[in-house]
């Protein structure tokens, strides 16, 4: 190891020697390279040939000259089409057209031929690139015109990255990605070589321009050389003008009326039941308008050495939200009639109000079922004003036969449809200036303007709240300038900037939210006194739970939310040549800031009024009476998260021909990532192995005594010290200093069509604050207030000016009690995940236009991070947390008045703190291995395609749920390898094509050339294109969730004290796996995928995690799928330069439904209550059988096809 790390430092060095003047940001440069050796007709070297390099795009040349070895080298070529002219004495002049990939190394090799330098020869075979040659890396690239011609669902660049083998769709559906041989984050996306990753997520910002200016999509997704970062690196380079004016006009309409329906319309129309303000089923409308254009040529008054590319587009996005869910409760019981429901399941009579019933009420409205008296109906006179308002105002009005359960209350299934409007405006300039021969530079500004409504719920599943409003708006810059010092030395400096700014809201404040239900201003305002006045005017209601349907929601951590990343990045980068050898050097210097509203929203800014989860809970909430209890944050209340961190990379890359048929390439890239820092100040972290004040276990660290003003007073009596004490920076974690990642590669060119290549590298993910942001910046802050004893809901049986956050007593929140403080433990000297990727690659060309390519692919991923709770407790058959206050047995369903005694307490490894104590470390592991086979036609004779195959075995321990740099949750956090299995989102086969066909009729085809001009418009100028995916199953972990358990944390199935309990690792907490009793996939009806029935309730004691059967993670295969798009494109030509386009592209044009799964929740098993039953012992109760568990009733929009057949009708002129 240390001969290495010595061998490692040395390369380093050399590395930074090179390029020491280098002051900014490289993010890989997207400029290219021709490079060949120009032989005799026998295969004899030719040195000192002149070789001329003519950008035909510009019309602009570059002169080079063969050396000894007869080779040439130009770099830094844009893209484009490239003329390569080479003259010798005593040989023809020979002319080879050669296209450059963005960053690709392109092989050009040229044999002259004997004669007078005034004869040419045309060498055939010219366009090079349809194989690679000199590098390991396994990439792809889509072209312009496939970019215009391909039959996508959107316009949206990114939605093309699914036709790369190497890219799946991620754990947020469509949009979202997940890296084969990887994880869903850590890629580096650019545009124009200027980063345009989110500083939160890492994610790709939607800062990109429209597809009329952009010249190709490159995704290098495997062994990729040391200039580039991440664990896939993903450019976008936008083209540029030329030597002659071109433009285009465009329009595209995509609708509902050519559209077939989706199976769920389908399934919720056939269950439909009209009402008076819904009398017939609402078809899922949808309206989708595009158009624009470009414009691009040398800039006026310029002379030739000045270009531009100018396009601007608007898009019209109407469309719905379709709500699913089997949480709203039935109309019948809105307004306190209990008839319709189970008799053991009616609620029962509260004592404090049964001596204000009647006689006769007593007799009508109450029965006395089991030796209990419950409610048939509660009397009108006793129902409070603002408890039916909010039911008749924001609970949906379904028709009173809708089927329903008749335990709980909860329709077997409610739809609704809710629109809204997007709109973008999105334009882009580039300006290529060369001030000489040797000087160049461009300059790229792409705008996007976003308003409208989300695609959202503000407060699901609640139609009456809305859609989610945002504005979006993004600005990206990017700079290059390129010096050839010499045709062996050549330079390149760029910079820029990225900047997504975004703000979303709900419709509502919450003081309308409160005013609207009846509150007075009085009281409201003393709702304000208690909660921050402020909080009364910003978006989101007050959050209620009040049954065993769905409450009130406080519309979570984006309704009212600022979300703002912004990345500067400057850098350089040399490229020597010198003999045999390539040499390419540089650094990255990338600067990360993002503000985050998610801090401030956490816990229940807005207030949280808890009645409980049973039927007796709602009959409470409907008469007024006191929640159980009633929840608000306290004076720790923090604003928006303010974070940076730098991203620097150090680089260093040989291509080393040791012949003239074998290239080895050599790399080393360091990487040095900052820990982010708040701007504030405003994090906590908790340290577990240093004690700071007597009597307590751990300490926790601040940035800096700045913090100490907006923390819990119980922080500080637990004891405090600020970062420096402990010998950490401001970002309260140590820099990562050992990310050396060497870059090992060889290509050997078995013949001029044939080459053998593999590659060795070890790669890291870039940085996003999601990390520190949840874990340090926002869990520790915003800590709740909680009091039992408040008044009732003001009016009914109750006097109006009392509200239920007045009175009381505090229950959690006591200056005394330290159980309920929230704040997680991060590893001082926690790592960034590392990932091997390594390739074997055969690749062959055929007739000079088609290529095969056959990869091993294998990776494996180290130190991948996972979170546990540090006071989790091992299951065992011991009762946790099953008292209340007054040392009673409690009752978590009904009154909710569970406490952590001090014998439990006692029992944690840190007894004065609670549950969700959480750690995150470098606990996870993976590794992939994965056959490619991928078949890649050049434009040839009317047709082009691609096509490729992947066989993957994937596997981790390590939880994939999207989450950034935080990873996920572990399930069993004693045994973490005991789920080292199947990788989620991911499929065993998958098979993506794409192509395009021109049909070999018209005058401009290969038949019919002579026909009349009549008949050409009918029969001539038409093209076919598609594009499709066909995938086998990703894997599913069934689930249980426990209702009651939410409510506290601590109580729960194995007696474990602790919410961080996730089934699936994404921060579902109080979920459980459940035991498998029989075959899951025996004894299917209907569109079932899995039989609930062999799916048990989850253990309660010891065996929680331990038993043999309970479910392992991700052992269900869900259905695979297939879907095809298909173009047809008609093509009338008015001139040489002028054409008009008209067509139609059917997305999923045979209609068939995507069943593949993207939710989680298809996999849930169902939820129940854990009770409590005489002897102390938890019982599981109202267990509800999800009725869309494992269930083909979806079918979900995917990699770029519609979940049904729609028609998108386009108009498009170039000129």
């Amino acid at each position: 190891m240390r001969i290495g790390r010595k061998i490692s430092v040395a390369l380093l060095t050399v590395g930074i020697l090179i390029c020491f003047y280098a002051i900014a940001y490289s993010q890989g440069t997207n400029l290219g390279t021709i490079r060949g050796t120009v032989t005799d007709p026998n295969g004899a070297i030719i040195p000192n040939a002149a070789v001329k390099i003519t950008d035909q795009t510009t019309g602009i040349s570059r002169d080079l000259t063969t050396d000894s070895e007869g080779n040439y080298e130009a770099t830094f070529l844009k893209l484009g089409v490239y003329k390569v002219t080479v003259t010798a004495p005593g040989f023809k002049t020979s002319e080879l057209d050669v296209s450059v990939k963005g960053a690709d190394v392109v092989r050009a090799d040229i044999r002259t031929e004997v004669g007078a330098q005034n004869e040419n020869v045309l060498v055939t075979g010219a366009e090079s690139g349809l194989i690679e040659n000199e590098q390991p890396v396994i990439a792809g690239t889509i072209n312009n015109k496939q970019l215009i011609e391909i039959p996508r669902d959107s316009r949206d660049i990114y939605e093309f990255l699914y036709l790369n083998p190497d890219i799946t769709q991620g754990p947020n559906g469509d949009g979202s990605f997940k890296f084969i041989g990887g994880q869903s984050y850590g890629a580096s996306f650019s545009l124009d070589s200027q980063r345009t990753n989110g500083g939160i997520f890492g994610e790709p910002t939607s800062s990109q321009p429209s597809l009329e200016t952009i010249g190709e999509l490159t995704v290098l997704s495997k062994n990729f050389t040391a200039e580039y970062s991440g664990i896939a690196n993903i450019r976008v380079e936008t083209k540029r003008g030329g030597k002659k004016y071109h433009g285009s006009l465009f329009y595209n309409n995509k609708n509902d009326a050519l559209a077939a329906w989706t199976v769920q319309d389908k399934n919720a129309q056939a269950a439909f039941l009209p009402t008076a303000d819904t009398p017939s089923f609402p078809k899922s409308r949808f309206n989708l308008n595009e158009t624009g254009g470009s414009l691009s040529g040398p800039f006026p008054l310029s002379g030739d050495k000045t270009f531009f590319m100018l396009s601007y587009e608007r898009r019209w996005d109407l469309n719905v939200v379709q709500l699913r869910s089997s949480t709203v409760p039935t109309s019948l019981i809105l307004n306190g009639d209990f008839t319709p429901i189970a008799a053991n399941s009616r609620p029962t009579v509260n004592a404090a109000v049964l001596p204000l019933l009647t006689p006769a009420e007593l007799a009508n409205n109450t029965v006395v079922t089991g030796g209990t008296r419950r409610w048939l109906s509660i009397p009108t006179r006793l129902l409070n004003p603002i408890a039916i308002n909010i039911m008749n105002g924001y609970y949906p009005h379904t028709n009173p036969a809708t089927p329903f359960s008749t335990t709980n209350g909860r329709l077997k299934s409610f739809v609704r449809n809710v629109p809204g409007l997007l709109t973008r405006d999105l334009a882009t300039l580039r300006i290529d200036r060369d001030f000489s021969d040797k000087d160049k530079f461009f300059a790229v500004y792409t705008f996007q303007d976003n308003p409208g409504n989300r695609r959202t719920l503000a407060i699901s599943p609640l139609p009456a709240f809305g859609l989610l409003s945002q504005h979006q708006t993004n600005h990206t810059l990017s700079l290059s300038y390129t010096r050839l010092f010499s045709n062996s030395l050549v330079n390149e400096l760029r910079g820029g900037f990225n900047v997504q700014n975004l703000f979303r809201r709900g419709n509502q404040r919450n003081r309308d939210f409160l005013a609207n239900v009846g509150f007075n201003d009085g009281e409201i305002t003393t709702i304000g006194s208690i909660l921050g006045s402020d909080l009364l005017d910003t978006a989101g209601p007050t959050r209620f739970t009040i049954a065993p349907f769905t409450g009130i929601g406080n519309g979570g951590r984006s309704i009212n939310r600022n979300l703002d990343q912004k990345l500067a990045t400057f850098g350089d980068t040399a490229t020597w040549t010198k003999g045999s050898h390539s040499i390419r050097a540089g650094a990255d210097f990338v600067r990360n800031q993002a503000t985050d509203g998610f801090t401030a929203n956490r816990g229940n800014p807005r207030g949280f009024l808890n009645w409980g989860s049973s039927m007796t809970s709602y009959a409470n909430f409907l008469l007024g009476l006191p929640p159980n209890s009633a929840t608000y944050v306290g004076a720790t209340r923090r604003g928006d998260l303010n974070v940076a961190n730098w991203e620097d990379g150090f680089f260093i890359q040989d291509d080393y021909r040791i012949r003239p048929s074998i290239t080895l390439n050599l790399g080393l890239r360091y990487e040095l990532i900052t820990p982010f820092v708040e701007k504030n100040d405003l994090m906590v972290n908790f340290d577990p192995s240093t004690s700071a004040n007597p009597g307590f276990q751990g300490r926790f660290v601040i940035p800096s005594d700045k913090t100490r003003a907006l923390l819990d007073p119980r922080f500080i009596t637990y004891g405090v010290v600020t970062a420096d004490q402990a010998g950490v920076g401001r970002g309260l974690l140590k820099t990562d200093k050992n990310n050396f990642a060497p870059r090992l590669g060889i290509a050997w060119r078995l013949k001029d069509a044939m080459v053998l290549r593999g590659g060795y590298g070890v790669y890291y993910p870039t940085s996003a604050a999601q990390g520190m942001r949840d874990a340090l910046a926002t869990n520790a802050f915003n800590q709740s207030l909680q009091k039992r004893g408040t008044q009732g809901l003001p009016g009914g049986i109750n006097p109006r000016g009392i509200t239920p956050f007045s009175g009381g007593t505090i229950s959690v929140g006591d200056p005394n009690d330290f159980t309920a403080l929230a704040a997680n433990a991060i590893p001082f000297d926690l790592q960034s995940p590392r990932i091997e990727q390594y390739n074997v690659t055969f690749e062959r060309e055929f007739r000079a236009n088609l290529a095969l390519r056959v990869s091993y692919v294998g990776s494996r991923q180290h130190n991948l991070i996972a979170g546990r709770d540090l006071n989790e407790l091992p299951p065992n058959n011991i009762p946790f947390g099953v008292h209340n206050e007054d040392g009673d047995l409690c009752d978590p369903i009904d009154e909710g008045d569970c406490v952590v005694s001090p014998a439990d307490a006692a029992r944690r490894p840190f007894p004065k703190l609670g549950d969700f104590l959480a750690t995150y470390g470098n606990t996870g592991r993976g590794h992939s291995n994965a056959l490619q086979i991928e078949v890649n036609r050049r434009f040839a004779r009317g047709l082009t395609f691609n096509a490729s195959y992947t066989l993957l075995d994937q596997k981790s321990s390590g939880t994939d749920v999207g989450n950034s740099s935080l990873g996920g949750t572990l399930y069993n956090q004693f045994a973490p390898d005991v789920d080292f299995s199947r990788d989620s989102f991911i499929s065993r086969h998958r098979f993506v094509s794409y192509g395009s066909y021109e049909l070999p009729f018209g005058r401009e085809r290969a038949y019919g050339k002579s026909i009349s001009k009549w008949a050409d418009g009918v029969i001539g100028g038409w093209d076919l294109t598609w594009n499709m995916f066909a995938k086998s199953g990703t894997g599913f972990t069934p689930y249980w969730f426990c209702n009651s358990c939410s409510n506290f944390g601590f109580l729960g199935p194995g007696n474990v004290g602790s919410g961080f309990i996730d089934a699936i690792g994404d921060f579902s907490s109080n979920t459980y796996r459940p035991l498998v009793v029989s075959d899951p996939y025996a004894n299917l009806t209907g569109d079932q995928v899995f039989n609930p029935s062999a799916f048990a309730l989850p253990p309660l004691g010891a065996d929680l995690f331990d038993n043999p059967a309970v479910a392992k993670r991700n052992f269900l295969i869900g259905p695979g799928t297939w879907g095809v798009n298909l173009g047809v494109h008609k093509f009338f030509r008015f001139n040489e330069n002028t054409r008009l386009e008209v067509g139609m592209d059917f997305n999923n044009v045979f209609n068939h439904p995507l069943f593949s799964p993207l939710d989680t929740g298809f996999a849930q098993v169902g939820d129940f209550d854990v009770g409590v039953d005489p002897a102390g012992k938890l019982v599981i109760e109202n267990v509800n059988i999800n009725p869309d568990f494992g269930r083909n009733n979806i079918s979900y929009s995917q990699e770029g096809i519609d979940n049904r057949r729609s028609v998108r009708i386009r108009l498009r002129l170039t000129f």
